[in-house]
């Protein structure tokens, strides 16, 4: 977040041309790095192609997202938009799921419209020298299949979980994005060495410009240990130039992924959900695996500002619903809450959440702004980002530690004006199990 002593009232003014407007023009853009494609005609699957899903002929990316569920959904009751065609019902279905077609909070008229996306992750393919999307294995248990490679990974009851707004608005921004994977890999995650696969782990990214997409999708770590989404800034709200990514370690496997544009929103806010397949802990001497779970991470940016205020309710009740759904057992929602009224301190529990900080809001070791930049005017130290998570699940989630504290960059920049969050979400031993 980034406060604007000067700036206009919400929903009068273009909120991305005002940020364009901060950032230096003179700085040296990335060379380009190109998402491609599978090649668009049959061909025999290989052992490579394991953990990869085959694109028939004249297909795209485009129709599969059409296909489930680029559809305008409201968040409003009976607010429901119906579009003709099966692509269409299959996304008001997914809709229906996230509870945004009926029955939702109700808002002031006229219905504001979410858009949900289905979108693919993916992965690097040092063999095609490409990110090639991968296969999600859906909510319900997989089924061994030639392309089952993602059923196979070893079961996994506990996850690292990493939120970091980077800062869209600071100059140097590719090496601050840079200096952020390293302080991530090296000082959070005590990978030491190239040829270490981190632990299981979920990295959250707000505020990642465009052209901070190449430079991403460029690092070697990141090639070599994750999937992304979305990699294309057209996965974003139209207009948009910045937005958020999630980053996934390969030791984990997806079962669903979507993005979902919020309709109430001037600043091309979202939140991206993606299902993990994870493994309940196993008895005492069962010598067996616990039951496989879904569990969801949710990555958001909400609004900005006080006069976001009014928007940032309703963004995080659309979020909340993601760990409620049928199939899921619960989750996290993790980012720039952009906490900064009291009003904003009561969300978590109107909408059914549990704040992983334990502590009280005025407890300087939680807060994750006001220190590094972007604060001219002098605004109190504040709690803006936040993991929150839905209680009694099966789980739980160790209390958030602050990461990139006094971390620069060569020329002398902070990496951002966030503190990051770092913390581990825990399954417990099923109680089927242990009995």
């Amino acid at each position: 977040m980034t406060y604007f002593s000067n700036f206009p009232r919400f929903g009068t003014f273009p909120f991305s041309r005002r940020r364009r407007n901060t950032v230096d023009s003179t700085m040296e853009m990335p060379m380009p790095v190109h998402v491609t494609q599978l090649e668009a005609k049959p061909r025999q699957r290989t052992q490579e192609d394991e953990e990869e899903e085959y694109i028939p002929p004249d297909s795209s990316e485009e129709d599969e997202d059409m296909e489930f569920g680029e559809v305008e959904v409201a968040v409003s009751k009976g607010g429901g938009r119906r579009e003709g065609g099966e692509g269409r019902r299959r996304g008001e279905e997914e809709g229906g799921r996230l509870g945004l077609e009926q029955g939702g909070r109700t808002l002031n008229e006229p219905v504001i419209p979410n858009n949900l996306l289905r979108i693919r992750p993916y992965r690097f393919r040092y063999s095609k020298r490409a990110w090639k999307h991968v296969v999600t294995t859906g909510l319900r248990e997989p089924m061994e299949s030639p392309e089952g490679q993602e059923s196979r990974k070893p079961p996994c009851s506990r996850v690292r979980i990493i939120t970091w707004n980077i800062d869209m608005v600071s100059k140097f921004h590719e090496a601050r994005l840079r200096a952020a994977l390293r302080h991530i890999e090296i000082d959070v995650l005590k990978s030491q060495h190239s040829d270490m696969p981190p632990e299981p782990c979920v990295i959250m990214l707000q505020e990642v410009r465009d052209d901070m997409l190449p430079v991403l999708l460029a690092d070697e770590w990141v090639r070599r240990w994750f999937i992304v989404a979305p990699t294309r800034k057209d996965k974003w709200p139209e207009g948009a130039w910045y937005g958020i990514v999630t980053l996934v370690s390969r030791s984990l496997s997806i079962a669903e992924c979507h993005i979902l544009h919020f309709g109430l929103s001037m600043m091309h806010r979202t939140a991206l959900c993606v299902k993990v397949r994870m493994t309940n802990p196993s008895g005492e001497g069962d010598g067996q695996g616990g039951g496989p779970v879904v569990v969801a991470f949710v990555n958001t940016h909400l609004e900005s500002l006080v006069e976001g205020s009014m928007a940032r309710p309703r963004q995080l009740e659309v979020c909340a619903r993601f760990l409620k759904l049928k199939g899921v057992q619960g989750g996290v929602v993790c980012g720039d809450m952009n906490a900064i009224t009291p009003d904003d301190t009561k969300l978590a529990k109107e909408m059914g959440l549990k704040d992983a900080w334990t502590r009280r809001d005025d407890v300087e070791d939680g807060h994750t702004w006001g220190y590094q930049g972007q604060n001219d005017d002098g605004h109190p130290t504040n709690r803006l980002d936040k993991v929150l998570y839905l209680p009694g699940t099966g789980y739980k989630v160790d209390e958030p530690k602050r990461i990139g504290r006094g971390v620069t960059i060569r020329e002398g920049a902070w990496i951002s004006d966030h503190y990051g969050l770092e913390t581990t979400l825990h399954l417990f031993k099923s109680r089927s199990n242990s009995a």
